[in-house]
């Protein structure tokens, strides 16, 4: 894995606490990096810029200005010159496509820390960067150093993931599959998928059961009144 690779979490499977997970630095969002983004590189340009979209969401994908006809260079965690006082900056994401770079930070369970946007701004230079993009629950400014700031949440991406639609089992589509699966199993990207279906359908009945009568018969009470329902499973008798 790259995040493993690139030592940014190689102690990850020796961790014996886990205040190792709880403290300013968390593997996690190095592996959440290493593991959507990683996968990325590994794609054709034309599923690449189609992937971004998806992660990105449609304005964040806009503002970026990428250009179908033009690879997308993915580059994780680069050390960039720092300000003053500071050897340097390393942002999880840049995306370089069209001349212009946009800048994805990627927060799990973690805020910003403080100038950290405007620091990588100024570290790639405000005129080369086009968007910048926090995947997380982080807030986030409109705009920073006078570009355009996006905040899209993992449920976001999780819930894109879940309407994007394709019949054919092409890799993009594979991609899509496995990171809807992972992100559902998480809780920052679990999203509700509705009830499950019985696999007896021909013999299950549900009906909800009320000790009062149903709020929605009759005339529109006209104080709040609470209701409590039970939820039964009944097996249906067979034809004879």
């Amino acid at each position: 894995m790259e995040a493993v690779g690139r030592r940014k979490a190689h102690w990850l499977f020796n961790a014996g606490s886990d205040k190792n997970f709880l403290g300013k630095r968390r593997p996690q969002e190095d592996m959440v990096t290493s593991a959507v983004f990683g996968s990325i590189r590994l794609m054709s340009p034309k599923d690449r810029l189609k992937a971004i979209e998806l992660l990105l969401g449609r304005d964040a994908f806009s503002a970026s200005d990428f250009a179908e006809d033009q690879d997308i260079a993915v580059d994780l965690w680069p050390k960039l010159n720092g300000p003053a006082g500071r050897r340097h900056v390393e942002p999880d994401v840049l995306l370089h496509g069209a001349g212009k770079t946009t800048i994805v930070e990627v927060k799990w369970h973690a805020p910003l820390s403080e100038r950290q946007l405007e620091q990588q701004i100024e570290a790639v230079g405000v005129e080369n960067v086009g968007a910048v993009i926090l995947l997380g629950e982080a807030g986030i400014e409109e705009d920073e150093l006078g570009v355009p700031c996006f905040r899209r949440t993992w449920r976001d991406v999780s819930r894109d993931l879940k309407n994007w639609c394709e019949a054919a089992r092409t890799p993009l589509a594979r991609w899509v599959e496995t990171m809807r699966a992972f992100l559902q199993e998480t809780d920052m990207g679990r999203i509700f998928n509705g009830l499950p279906v019985p696999n007896d359908l021909g013999n299950v009945a549900f009906r909800f059961k009320s000790t009062g009568r149903p709020p929605w018969f009759g005339q529109v009470p006209k104080d709040v009144q609470l209701v409590r329902y039970a939820f039964e499973r009944h097996k249906l008798k067979e034809n004879s």
